[in-house]
């Protein structure tokens, strides 16, 4: 109690002082024949003192004559203001505000009214600021001396606003004259960003980063169960793939694929420490900002893992005032986006006609009487439903003088548009931290998720081999048929999720809970300890169970008995399942002392770190196959120990990891940055000869705009331009992968027959080669760049360049027979990864009713094989490639390689039909070495799947409580094989279609209809053509429409803020890809599920 009223002395005698001083101020001034207004302007030149009035108040063009010498300011402001009448003055610091006196009939409608002046930092008026009264769409501009009037509502809140500047909030005052000064919008440069083991500004960050606040942004409006999507398209550098099941999580690259065969999943951080779990466990709704590492300096803290960037996530803190209950609800309808064309009867029929010269015959019996009696089956429409998600989401939080609190529960339902493709979630999350003292504070959070994937998806491959005869029914019945083309080929695609014979279980708990205590060291400023540990758990129930239902026997159509009790009965040898428990136990530790203080133009950010982190893996799986002897099937997965044959197995691993970082920070004058950083990491995972590594990082930034031949150049409001290099590592290697094997039992291969025993004795047998040389993957990175403000911060653009070389690639290579092995585990080879990324920013329009910004994101990345094996076995001259893996010396490592198609050979091709016995409407193929012969030497390298570049293109338009976002994004380049990789031919089949019949609507060749792209529906196939294409596509990615009610129009039902919206998601897209997704690259006969096209309602609701 004594220290606060200290405290209170201390502040009463810092303002007396001051006001005194201010009072006490001798000013000399002397002015002939000058306006009020010079008047006013030579004395805020020789003593810092502005006036601040409204010009209906007071006369600045009356000329005047003042002499003062050694005077106080109010004799000063006397003379000023001499010979006029009708208001007071009141004295602020350095501000003189001049008020119209107040008269005691005043009416009641004027006690709203309030009235002020904007002024800049120079004390100079803004022109045009709009003024608003908060929550409503009530306001009103400044005129040309800064001045504003505006009625509001009792107890109402302004805000201030001008392009360029930060928005203010300040409560209204009628009666008084408001005198606000708006600060230069620094909001670019003084963002926090989240960087290794600590957080910095950007104006003093010398790395490249990306960053995005998901909090109150119509981004996050936008119904995704996975917080990437949110980046997607949004983040230069960052390739978002896409989301086609229900809870799947998209893949993630930045700056290009580093790695052969290695991981190249980016490192994520959860609160500033390393997470070892799945995003699908972090509700995205309790993501605050998302900050992308992408550069050695900006990820090197985390050196043996960042090799492949870090993206750190940031969740959402209480905020300053009472609790605040936040209500959000999603509904959103899922459809195909981009769905194939089936062939009808009609197109069918004729594809066998043009195949095979026949219709109708060509038909199996079953097939045949589905066309007499003209049913027709569109086994898409049968595998699809209308998908919807649903998201709900409360959350309270707040903040006081020394507690932050944040907590929320959620839920999420997903039926994706597949049937069976289903998802659940549930979340909760509890985060607290408090100062305990002046120099200590601590804090916890914990999560906790359950996720049921469970269920069996039809499946899409086998639909698309289905013809529009086939059977989907028993006859007679709306019971499925088990085998739709009348042999056992392949299975009905609702069979496994519709029939009630197979039962699938997938189910995931996660518990994550972090806690941190943070010691500022009293006796030296600046110098602070933090320590972290951060635990979390997994645990995956998975089993599957196939009853003696599911093995209904292959027969005649309308053989009933195939499905009788006796039948199926007899199936019970068939049956099978298992259940397998995994569970994943990890823990982090971080030691962090910090040392930050500014000693005048010069600051100093020194951060050391000792870190332990280990994870701990089991899975125990139990399997049960033939229940002939126990005579039913009731429990299915819940009975396998009543199964005739059982087995159980177990597997175990542990990984560790221990790691020492230090990084200085040093700026000087705010134009002049340093930073240099120095990790050493050890890895349980690599060979017991290299388990250390050091990895490094340098940066410098010079602010151009702070140097004073800089200064009269206007529209340049700041120029920083940064350098950095670094090295960075990748341990995406499995525990043990640098042991050798060894197998015991029958799986040895080694049988020892001892004395006249028939049964045999096992060995042990080396089944692979271990090296205790494997060590890390590493990634050398240089980064040049710019950030820049123009126009009064209205516009922003930036850019990079980057070049990578990892080097060490790890993968498994092919080694002489004599070893006794065929390959080992190897470090060799290099790739490179070089690019540019370029974002603009800019805010087009901003007034009292109008705000329209604008973002442009543009990138590009040139992948290529550096070095592989550097051997020159056929003796050319140049390192040889790996045909067997498709790797190419001097190509990126998606490259594409086969035989080059010149279109289809038509009727007039007459030399190329007689060169290579071709066949009118058979793929053109290119001789390639010019030999006058198709063959294996004109195999070539096509192109690549890597896109050319990628670009992405934002608009957020609001007007009054109205807001409107779009986002159109693009991939430029890049190819694909249509007809899926060592796929049977281009529809190939039987004489009925049969199985591996392509059976969506192509434009095939034909005499009539002469296609230069698709072969004729009887071309057989030889294993060459796969139907290239390009994967260019346009898309109108995401758009949002919201809408807030006037604060003032619903607090009285309790409601503080209510925000309404519609969002949709992929609406259209505009590529010249066949039937299906350029994004997913969606082949003949591909397993893979579409995306869909969402639309949403939804409402935000905070009490």
């Amino acid at each position: 109690m004594m220290r606060y009223f200290k405290r209170a002395i201390l502040i009463a005698s810092a303002a007396l002082c001051f006001n005194l001083s201010a009072f006490s101020q001798d000013i000399t001034l002397k002015a002939n024949n000058v306006t009020v207004k010079e008047a006013m302007e030579q004395l805020k030149k020789s003593s810092g003192y502005s006036f601040v009035f409204s010009s209906a108040d007071v006369n600045t063009k009356k000329r005047i004559s003042i002499s003062v010498e050694d005077a106080g300011i109010e004799e000063v402001i006397k003379q000023i203001l001499q010979g006029q009448s009708g208001f007071s003055y009141e004295i602020q610091g350095k501000k003189i505000i001049i008020k119209k006196a107040q008269t005691g009939t005043a009416s009641s409608a004027q006690e709203g009214k309030v009235r002020g002046r904007i002024v800049d930092a120079t004390g100079e008026p803004v022109i045009g600021a709009t003024v608003r009264e908060q929550g409503t769409s009530n306001g009103t501009t400044t005129d040309i001396d800064g001045n504003f009037t505006l009625d509001v509502a009792p107890n109402a809140n302004l805000e201030v606003s001008y392009i360029g500047y930060q928005t203010q909030v300040l409560k209204a005052q009628s009666g008084k004259m408001l005198a606000v000064t708006l600060k230069e919008d620094t909001q670019l440069l003084d963002e926090v960003v989240v960087i290794g083991y600590g957080t910095t500004t950007r104006k003093d960050f010398t790395g490249s980063v990306s960053s995005m606040k998901l909090e109150n942004s119509p981004v996050a409006l936008v119904a995704n169960t996975n917080a990437l999507e949110t980046l997607k398209g949004s983040v230069g550098g960052l390739d978002i793939g896409a989301t086609n099941t229900a809870g799947g999580q998209p893949s993630m690259l930045v700056r290009g694929q580093n790695s052969i065969s290695g991981n190249n999943d980016p490192l994520l951080i959860v609160d500033g420490v390393i997470f070892l779990g799945s995003l699908n466990d972090i509700n995205p709704n309790d993501i605050a900002t998302i900050d992308v590492l992408k550069d050695a300096t900006s990820a090197a803290a985390y050196g043996s893992r960042s090799a492949n960037g870090v993206i750190a996530i940031t969740t959402k803190r209480g905020k300053s005032g009472k609790p605040v209950i936040n209500l959000n609800m999603t509904g959103t309808m899922q459809s195909w986006h981009r769905q194939p064309e089936f062939m009808n009867g009609k197109d069918y029929l004729q594809m066998l006609h043009d195949k095979n010269g026949t219709t109708v015959e060509s038909l199996s019996a079953q097939q045949r009487a589905n066309y007499e009696a003209g049913h027709e089956t569109n086994w898409l429409d049968e595998i699809s439903r209308t998908g919807w998600l649903q998201d709900y989401q409360v959350s309270v939080s707040g903040a006081g003088e020394k507690m932050n609190y944040y907590m929320s529960t959620s839920y999420t339902d997903n039926q994706g548009i597949i049937i069976g493709d289903d998802f659940s979630r549930f979340t909760m999350m509890a985060k607290i931290s408090t100062d305990i003292t002046d120099w200590l504070e601590v804090g916890a959070d914990a999560s906790y998720s359950y996720s049921d994937y469970s269920g069996a998806g039809a499946e899409y491959n086998r639909a698309v081999l289905l013809g529009p005869y086939d059977v989907m029914y028993r006859k007679g019945t709306d019971l499925l048929e088990r085998f739709p083309l009348g042999s056992n080929e392949f299975e009905n695609p609702l069979w496994k999720d519709q029939s009630g014979t197979y039962d699938n279980l997938d189910t995931r708990r996660t518990f994550r809970i972090n806690a941190h205590a943070v010691v500022k060291l009293p006796w030296v400023k600046g110098l602070s300890y933090r320590f972290n540990y951060s635990a979390y758990m997994n645990v995956n129930d998975g089993a599957e169970f196939y009853h003696e239902g599911y093995y209904a026997p292959l027969g005649a159509y309308d053989d009933d008995s195939r499905y009788s009790a006796e039948t199926v009965y007899s199936k019970l040898g068939s049956t099978n399942g298992y259940y397998q428990n995994t569970r994943a136990n990890s823990w982090v530790v971080d030691n962090i002392l910090n040392y930050k203080n500014t000693f005048g133009k010069h600051t100093i950010d020194l951060t050391a770190v000792a870190t332990r982190d280990s994870k701990f893996d089991r899975w125990d799986k139990m399997e049960g196959r033939d229940y002939v002897a126990n005579g039913n099937t009731n429990l299915g997965y819940n009975g396998l120990q009543y199964a005739t044959t059982q087995k159980t197995t177990t597997g175990i691993t542990r990984r560790r990891n221990a790691g020492y970082f230090a990084r200085a920070s040093y700026s000087f004058d705010d134009a002049y940055y340093l930073t240099a950083s120095y990790r050493r990491d050890g890895a349980s995972v690599f060979g017991a000869d290299n388990k250390w590594g050091n990895f490094y990082a340098f940066g410098g930034a010079w602010r151009v705009t702070h140097e004073k031949f800089m200064e009269k150049v206007r529209f340049l409001n700041d120029l920083k331009l940064k350098l950095s290099w670094g090295r960075n590592g990748n341990q995406g290697i499995d525990p043990y992968g640098t042991l050798s094997e060894a197998v015991i039992g029958p799986g040895g291969g080694i049988a020892y027959p001892f004395g006249n025993s028939t049964v045999p004795s096992f060995g042990i047998k080396q089944n692979s080669l271990g090296n205790s040389g494997l060590g890390w993957e590493t990634t050398n990175s240089w980064n040049f760049g710019f950030e820049s403000a123009w126009l009064n911060n209205r516009l922003f653009v930036n850019m990079d360049v980057y070049l990578s070389r990892t080097t060490d690639q790890i993968f498994n290579r092919t080694i002489p027979s004599m070893t006794g092995f065929d390959s080992m585990k190897s470090t060799m080879g290099e790739v490179a990864n070089r690019g540019v990324e370029f974002s603009i920013h800019s805010v087009n329009i901003e007034n009292k009713d109008w705000r329209w910004d604008t973002n442009l994101t543009f990138w590009l990345n040139r992948n290529e094989l550096v070095h592989l094996y550097g051997e020159d076995l056929d003796g050319d001259g140049r390192e040889d490639d790996d045909l067997g893996n498709n790797l190419f010396i001097g190509h990126s490592i998606h490259s594409i390689y086969g035989y080059k198609v010149a279109g289809i050979v038509q009727k007039d091709d007459t030399e190329y039909i007689q060169a290579n016995g071709a066949t009118p409407g058979n793929p053109k193929y290119v001789d390639v070495d010019g030999n006058g012969t198709i063959g294996v030497e004109d195999r070539t390298i096509l192109g690549t799947s890597d896109p050319r570049f990628k670009m992405s293109l934002s608009n957020t338009l609001s007007w009054k409580n109205f807001e409107l976002y779009f986002m159109l994004t693009g991939t430029f380049g890049g190819n694909g094989y249509y007809v899926s990789e060592n796929a049977p031919a281009f529809l190939a089949g039987g004489g009925g279609g049969g199985a591996y019949s392509n059976n969506m609507y192509i434009p095939y060749w034909t005499e009539e209809r002469p296609s230069n792209k698709y072969p004729a529906a009887n071309f057989s196939g030889d294993g060459r053509f796969k139907g290239l294409q390009s994967r260019a596509f346009v898309r109108l990615q995401d758009i949002t429409l919201s809408y807030t009610f006037n604060s003032a129009k619903i607090k009285n039902f309790g409601i503080n803020n209510l925000r309404v919206f519609f969002t949709g998601k992929n609406l259209f897209t505009i590529t010249g890809w066949e039937n299906g997704d350029p994004e997913l690259g969606n082949t003949i006969l591909s397993s893979t599920y579409p995306i869909s096209t969402n639309l949403s309602l939804g409402a935000n609701i905070s009490f």
